[in-house]
């Protein structure tokens, strides 16, 4: 890619001539991204891919669901991939407001450093702790609360090749917290960065400023390096008082990209530190390695290691703090093959060591022991059958050793129609397991709580069909149903002769069913609609001779029974861009958040081939709002911003 081109889409034809006139080129993209693809290359790399039609976006490759490369339209399973252009073409700030572009995804701002996200229910800040996040293949979840803290996990949005967002479990492949659904946030190689880029967005809520420069390494590879900086301000409480929650961030990395030792080398790491300004910090980062060595008839073979600290500090209004540190190493190997004609086989074995250390001074909750250390060893397989043409079956298991809660068995079963030239049916049964935290398991303060070493895996079996079609070449539908049957949830249980101490227990069960739902259309060349929808209906109860004093809601959560999304992405006269995002989320049962409805709008122009210049408004329909009811209740304010993105 030649410095200038980055962040300027490629523009679409409006005049019969002008069309004719990009067949060629666009006909040509598809033949370079399928042969890519091929090669397991990243389609998503390719600048062309914006001039894709919606049938060519169909064919783009994802990873995610089965570890190989394959269009997105034979994937078995609720998959929505964000492109860079849909991040770009937004104006989100964040990585969280990035992944609100998912409609199978429920984002919950809880208050100006912290967000709550979960697939297909159980959402909340206690509850979200089944869903795995991968950033470039390294797991982002803590020990400490089986979740992950969205304050820690940024990344320059520019270098976000696409995001996989995948609702239903993924436990076969994934192993521990792949429960609910699974997100995967890929970035770009160095070579697809070279260049630079400096990218700055001032507001009343947030400010943003982000500079990276790509360069080669001779003929052995590329490089490139970041730098970011952000603050976001207060949010208010109901009766308008602030909540004193801003917060400041910095964070700096490195990536190259290599061809040596017989194949490709990845080489990248990160550092950051976040203040809150009403007292509080997190510190840390991460390095990452991996070869990867692929062959001419599609089989491949990768090692993965990374190294993660995460370090938080919180310090209490009448003194005293809290402090958590976690150091985490990761080895992987996995390899993908084919055996005859009509099966390929992916396999792959890992050992992953946590150390927590958990401090608390500013009230009696404590762990014990103060420092831990767990390890998680696993090996999966799964195998992809040709049956016809037409019909593919997939079988794969997993099996994971965990120190804290022993052996987890978790097998899947998925197969996929392709019934007509258009359409594709699929469906899967598989099982999954949200191992115990270090909160759950060591959590004490005396005459309070006692520490629960029995407390044993959440369980799920889910059952999923879904139907995907290119109804027209203009527009294309995705649908997935789906039912979970969840068996030994968290509970809160009481003493036998006194109510205190508690200790945690596994005494909830039952299921989840909904739909989640989402089409593109492009109504004319030069505009695409992005509807979606989910539903969400919960029936749970305790089991015989089981209670929870602590009321069920704090491991199910509270999620709207449904969202309703559109999107609307416009190319406008003289190089200008116009978009639309709209948001209806339904009450939170049993706490004091309303149903709301939002709009968030960007249009931008491109003063030059190297710049752009930008205009944001978020949460435009109320002046507040809130969305996450972890109390106290925070409001989110309505914002906006300027942004200029210069490539050079």
């Amino acid at each position: 890619m030649k410095p200038g081109n980055e962040g300027r889409p490629t523009r679409v034809g409006r005049t019969a001539a002008g069309r004719r006139a990009r067949e060629p080129r666009r006909a040509a993209a598809l033949a370079v991204a399928l042969a890519l693809a091929a090669r397991g290359i990243a389609a998503q790399s390719l600048q062309d891919l914006s001039a894709l039609s919606l049938e060519e976006l169909a064919q783009i490759q994802v990873t995610s669901v089965s570890k190989r490369p394959e269009p997105l339209s034979h994937a078995t399973a609720a998959i929505y991939v964000i492109t860079a252009d849909d991040i770009r073409r937004s104006g989100v700030m964040t990585l969280p407001e990035a992944l609100r572009l998912a409609p199978n995804l429920e984002v919950a701002r809880v208050n100006s450093q912290s967000y709550s996200i979960s697939a297909r229910g159980l959402n909340s800040v206690n509850a979200s702790n089944k869903l795995l996040v991968l950033i470039d293949g390294r797991s982002v979840y803590t020990p400490f609360f089986s979740s992950v803290f969205w304050d820690q996990q940024e990344v320059m949005l520019a270098d976000v090749e696409r995001i996989e967002v995948i609702s239903g479990p993924g436990g076969a492949l994934y192993g521990a917290n792949a429960m609910n659904g699974v997100i995967n946030i890929i970035t770009k190689s160095s070579a697809d960065t070279q260049g630079g880029l400096i990218d700055a967005k001032a507001g009343d809520f947030a400010q943003r400023a982000a500079a990276r420069w790509g360069g080669k390494l001779g003929d052995a590879g590329t490089y490139r390096g970041y730098a970011l900086g952000f603050r976001e301000g207060d949010t208010t409480f109901a009766d308008g008082s602030s909540a004193m929650d801003a917060w400041r961030a910095k964070q700096a990395g490195l990536r190259t990209d290599l061809a040596a030792l017989g194949g490709d080398v990845t080489l990248q790491g990160d550092m950051y530190e976040n203040v809150v300004d009403a007292g509080g910090r997190r510190s840390g980062g991460n390095v990452l390695g991996r070869w990867t060595r692929r062959a001419a008839d599609g089989s491949s073979l990768q090692v993965q290691a990374y190294y993660d600290e995460q370090k938080r500090t919180d310090l209490a209004s009448t003194g005293g703090g809290s402090s958590d540190f976690v150091k985490t190493f990761d080895l992987q190997v996995e390899q993908l093959f084919a055996i005859g004609a009509n099966q390929q086989l992916v396999w792959g074995a890992g050992y992953r060591s946590w150390r927590d250390e958990f401090v608390n001074t500013a009230n009696p909750f404590v762990l014990v022991p103060q420092s831990q250390t767990l390890s998680l060893t696993n090996l999966f397989v799964q195998d992809t059958i040709t049956l016809r043409d037409d019909l593919k079956l997939t079988l794969g298991a997993k099996f994971e050793y965990s120190t804290f809660s022993g052996w987890a068995f978790m097998p899947s079963a998925r197969i996929g129609w392709q019934a007509s030239a258009r359409d594709f049916v699929w469906g899967a049964i598989s099982r999954a397991v949200r191992p115990p935290s270090r909160l759950e398991r060591d959590l004490t303060a005396p005459g309070i709580v006692n520490t629960s070493p029995d407390f044993k895996s959440e369980n799920l079996i889910a059952y999923e069909t879904g139907w995907r079609s290119q109804l027209t070449p203009e527009a294309s539908l995705s649908v997935a149903l789906f039912y979970n049957d969840y068996t030994d949830l968290r509970t809160t249980s009481p003493g036998p002769v006194t109510i205190l101490p508690v200790t945690f227990g596994n005494g909830l069960e039952g299921h989840t069913y909904g739909a989640d739902v989402w089409a593109s259309w492009s109504p004319y060349r030069w505009w695409r609609l992005n509807p979606g929808f989910g539903i969400l209906r919960k029936d749970f109860h305790l089991k015989p001779g089981q209670s929870d004093i602590a009321g069920t809601q704090t491991v199910l959560g509270h999620d709207p029974g449904h969202q309703v999304f559109l999107r609307s992405y416009m190319d406008l006269p003289h190089d200008m861009e116009f978009y639309v995002g709209l948001r209806q989320i339904g009450s939170l049962p049993d706490v004091n958040v309303p149903a709301y409805f939002e709009a968030d709008v960007r249009l931008s122009w491109h003063a030059s081939r190297n710049v752009e210049i930008s205009l944001v408004g978020e949460n435009l329909v109320h002046s507040r709002h809130a969305e996450a009811s972890q109390p106290p209740i925070h409001y989110i304010p309505r914002s906006g911003y300027l942004g200029v993105r210069w490539s050079f």
